[in-house]
């Protein structure tokens, strides 16, 4: 897929806008990385790292529609929560909302405190922290587990993913008590009858 210089500027500014999410003593390494690459060497970075959207269009809008894979673990008919595949914690996940826009709807703000909920409930951290980001002009949340060791964002393994999503997603276990053991009675004893 060849791209002109005009893309190339484009992918590369779009990659610097991203500066924020690596840590803070490797930013200007990876800035003069990014400025230093020729046409060849962003378009090779694009395939091998699977980042075809760039050219086109936004990465969230692509997961949407169900074009690029993700680890879905919930979704309603305005959003689609999955795994960040760069966490900072185990569970860490994104809100997206269907629509591409630049402004958070209070129905995504209440998905993601269903989310929030959920991640409680399942993975047990201290907290859930939920914030609100915004990449490629499409603001979407942030739902992160905090559980006191968060240092910096790795990236995941997708067979961690998947297993994270499985354990997401798998059916609670529902206690079941005796309801069905009939209860013993204590049977009066009857004087014998004489007839």
């Amino acid at each position: 897929m060849p791209i002109t210089e005009e893309e190339s500027d484009k992918i590369k500014e779009h990659l610097l806008s991203q500066l924020e999410n690596f840590p803070e003593d490797r930013r200007t390494q990876i800035k003069e990385q990014v400025n230093s690459m020729s046409i060849e060497e962003v378009e090779t970075f694009v395939e091998q790292n699977k980042l075809t959207h760039l050219g086109e269009q936004c990465i969230f809008c692509s997961i949407v529609a169900g074009k690029t894979p993700s680890f879905k673990i919930s979704e309603d008919k305005d959003n689609i929560a999955i795994l960040e595949i760069n966490p900072l914690s185990k569970g860490h996940s994104l809100v997206i909302p269907k629509e591409h826009s630049n402004k958070i709807a209070q129905s995504t703000k209440n998905f993601a405190k269903e989310i929030s909920k959920e991640l409680q409930a399942r993975l047990s951290p201290n907290k859930v922290k939920i914030n609100e980001i915004e990449i490629m002009d499409h603001a979407l949340l942030e739902v992160i587990p905090i559980y006191g060791d968060e240092t910096e964002k790795r990236q995941a393994p997708e067979e961690e993913l998947k297993a994270l999503q499985e354990e997401i997603l798998k059916p609670k276990e529902v206690e079941i008590k005796d309801v069905f053991e009939p209860k013993k009675e204590k049977i009066p004893v009857l004087p014998p009858r004489i007839p």
